[in-house]
């Protein structure tokens, strides 16, 4: 796996995740994290816990998840639900065949060399040079592996999945780094512009799902070079 494809959890500190949950809009089944928020990091601090790598370690099976309410007299269900919250920060790659846009041909060549997901895309096609050597191994243009890498590297970041990734693409935000330096607002008007004009969904998505996605973005490692 290309631990560069997601968040370097080893370098989140435990305090920041800390904050952001307090402003953070939970679903219903995830409100549980605001109960006795502080007085409950305070707790994992004491533990030791100064990163979310080392907490992920901590909770890494249903053992120790037992074991570590135990210690700490945190109720089992909400460490379950932290677990939960922290693995939501690794979005799961996507399928090139979800993206939409993208021919079925160019998906079946990159298959046929083992290649299959936003992830395992990412991973061959960081630098121009590794996306010329791509093309020439599965008979795909530059332009066209191109777009690919932007589409696997915006797929990197929370709550942007296949559509989402193109209709970003289509705003002009192909990468990480630029969606990370966005103006919100604006990011919104054209992305709406964008969705009126072309109908990609009928999902309802308001300017402060750019905000969140504009932080998270923040937090991603900048590799891919274009």
């Amino acid at each position: 796996m290309s631990d560069d494809y997601y968040l370097d959890f080893q370098n989140y500190p435990l305090h920041t995740w800390q904050e952001e949950l307090k402003k953070a809009s939970l679903l219903p089944s995830r409100q549980i994290l605001k109960e006795d928020l502080d007085a409950r990091f305070n707790i994992l601090s004491r533990k030791g816990i100064s990163n979310l790598q080392e907490l992920m370690d901590a909770l890494k099976t249903s053992r120790k998840v037992r074991e570590f309410a135990s210690q700490t007299g945190l109720p089992e269900d909400y460490l379950l639900v932290l677990r939960r919250e922290v693995l939501s920060l690794k979005p799961g790659p996507v399928k090139l065949s979800k993206l939409p846009g993208v021919k079925p041909e160019l998906v079946e060549k990159l298959e046929a060399a083992g290649i299959k997901t936003t992830l395992e895309l990412f991973k061959r096609a960081k630098t121009s040079q590794d996306r010329d050597e791509l093309g020439e191994e599965v008979g795909l243009r530059r332009e066209e592996i191109r777009e690919l890498a932007k589409l696997s590297d915006l797929s990197r970041i929370k709550w942007v999945g296949p559509v989402f990734a193109r209709m970003f693409l289509e705003a002009g935000m192909d990468s990480v780094k630029k969606v990370s330096e966005a103006d919100a607002s604006e990011f919104y008007a054209e992305l709406v512009n964008i969705n009126q004009n072309h109908k990609h969904t009928k999902a309802r998505f308001v300017e402060n799902d750019l905000v969140m996605c504009i932080e998270f973005a923040k937090k991603l490692p900048e590799v891919m070079e274009y």
